[in-house]
């Protein structure tokens, strides 16, 4: 069987979840905003969960058993899988309990919604069955089988979309008779939201079983390895158990805090803002923000980790063989790249995201337009962040690491609670909230690694440069779009916006020479800007 390697899995990981968010837009188009508020409340409690839980899983089995395999040590590898699932049925099973138990309880404390409640009982439902996924696609990982762990991602990708939809369309159906009986419209929307939640957990159980064919297919390899196992020492299950409770489950921590602040920010929003009254006004704020405005702002955070992901091996390479210079260069070069592609996109989604919203759903608002503008202002600083946590943990900085992600979460949380009791800015401080927390994390990282990237000042000035041509790029699709797009449909007015100010901004990049060929070899979808140097400056 043909094999692969891990960063692979990785890139295909990331492109597997941009067909996710797609989905997650399809659902919440479909849907309407109300059914996309329960729906897009319900995933990222589960995205928060998974963040936790078992997001880090699969690369940490996927590495333990790796290194025993190195060693011969065939029979731990198989131990440390029974003790990684272990902590996964143990605590998947625990959150089940208490989702499935008191769920209602659940929606009322947290979003002042009992209806949410029949959704809270699928997600949890759909956190073991992810976790066991995560633990045996790493086992398979570890041991040398990548292929068969990428055609899982892709069948459960596909088995996930197309069980959202049509569990939408049975349930919604189904729920429109109940709201007619109960005189509640909300009815209908949730149990729309409860069937594609369903068939997401059907799509996740259809990878399940195509994961365990896959190991009963390769028993007879795998157990070939083992007999070769000729370790004196073997470890027990248990150790697997405590390595996924200990070291893993401080991964969960840091990614928790990371991912969760759009929905602390959300739950505070209601708890402090919304004492009472009818909970369809801020489920439709939550279809705007998670069934809308996070799937395009995560949309564009993977693209650029997309065409990033070979740098950051590089970086890994350069930093191990002690190649500073070359390391330098290169994080120099990938900060040009969120500054000259990942920001203007950004830029632009922000200025036109009113005729993107008109395009994504039929309920498009002023409160989702002004979402959607901050969340794809937000997802530069996202990525900023990003980058500078894939740094630290190169580094094995991570005593700082935890440190700032504590601090920056504990003040973006100050920060959202003095916002909605002091300032009583609304919905806005659930996207200012979130953007404090990258802005000063990235603030933490640049004042103690400084010196150790070394920007010089042509660097630097280069940097602004891009900044403020990035800017100009997106005021130019702003006037374009107030001047002709407002007389157009939603997507042409888009089309007639971007693709003109597009072509001025990398016309003007490129003849101010913004972007070296030197610069362009390194940075992440630098071959544009190599073809467009070629083609300006013959």
């Amino acid at each position: 069987m043909k094999k692969m390697n891990s960063s692979a899995i990785d890139l295909f990981k990331y492109k597997m979840a941009i067909v996710g968010m797609v989905n997650i837009l399809v659902l919440s188009a479909v849907l309407g905003i109300q059914g996309a508020g329960y729906l897009g409340i319900s995933l990222a409690l589960l995205t928060f969960l998974i963040s936790f839980h078992s997001c880090w899983l699969s690369a940490l089995a996927a590495r333990y058993v790796r290194g025993r395999n190195t060693r011969n040590q065939h029979k731990s590898s198989r131990k440390f899988l029974k003790g990684v699932l272990i902590y996964v049925f143990s605590t998947g099973a625990a959150f089940c309990a208490l989702f499935i138990l008191a769920s209602e309880g659940l929606g009322s404390f947290l979003i002042r919604d009992i209806h949410i409640n029949i959704c809270m009982m699928v997600i949890a439902v759909i956190l073991l069955v992810h976790g066991i996924c995560e633990a045996v696609s790493g086992y398979l990982q570890g041991m040398g089988f990548y292929m068969p762990v990428k055609i899982f991602l892709l069948v459960k990708q596909a088995a996930v979309f197309a069980g959202s939809i049509a569990g939408m369309k049975l349930l919604e159906e189904y729920g429109g008779k109940v709201a007619r009986l109960k005189h509640n419209e909300a009815v209908t929307s949730v149990y729309g939201a409860f069937g594609s939640l369903l068939g997401m957990l059907a799509g996740n159980m259809a990878g399940l079983i195509l994961l365990l064919v896959f190991c009963l297919l390769l028993y007879g390899e795998l157990r070939s390895m083992r007999s070769k196992d000729n370790a004196r020492y073997q470890e027990s299950s248990f150790h697997g158990f405590r390595v996924m409770l200990g070291i893993g489950l401080m991964q969960g921590i840091k990614y928790a805090l990371l991912f969760s602040p759009f929905l602390i920010n959300y739950i505070l929003y209601i708890r402090l803002c919304k004492t009472d009254g009818d909970s369809t006004l801020w489920i439709k704020t939550g279809g705007f923000l998670f069934g809308e405005a996070v799937p395009v702002m995560a949309v564009l955070i993977l693209g650029f980790v997309l065409i990033n992901h070979k740098n950051y091996r590089q970086l890994a390479g350069y930093w191990k063989n002690e190649a500073y210079s070359q390391f330098r260069e290169k994080v120099y070069a990938m900060l040009l790249g969120v500054f000259l592609l990942a920001l203007p996109v950004c830029a632009a989604v922000s200025v036109l995201s009113e005729p993107i919203l008109k395009c994504l759903t039929k309920d498009a608002a002023k409160e989702g337009s002004s979402i959607l503008l901050y969340a794809a202002a937000g997802a530069v600083l996202l990525i900023l962040e990003q980058t500078a946590v894939k740094l630290m943990e190169l580094w094995n900085e991570t005593l700082y690491l935890y440190l700032i992600t504590i601090v920056s979460f504990a003040l973006q949380t100050v920060f959202a609670v003095t916002a909605f009791k002091a300032f009583d800015l609304g919905v806005s401080g659930i996207m200012f909230g979130g953007m404090l927390q990258a802005i000063l994390f990235v603030i933490f990282f640049f004042v103690k690694f400084s010196r150790r990237l070394k920007l010089s000042g042509m660097q630097l000035q280069k940097l602004v440069m891009a900044l403020i041509l990035a800017m100009g790029g997106a005021l130019i699709m702003l006037v374009i779009y107030l001047a002709v797009g407002k007389k157009l449909s939603a997507g042409i007015a888009v089309a007639v916006s971007v693709v003109p100010g597009l072509l001025l901004y990398l016309a003007v990049v490129t003849i101010l020479r913004i972007v070296s060929d030197k610069d362009a070899a390194c940075m992440p979808g630098g071959e544009l800007f190599l073809w467009l140097n070629r083609i300006l400056h013959r």
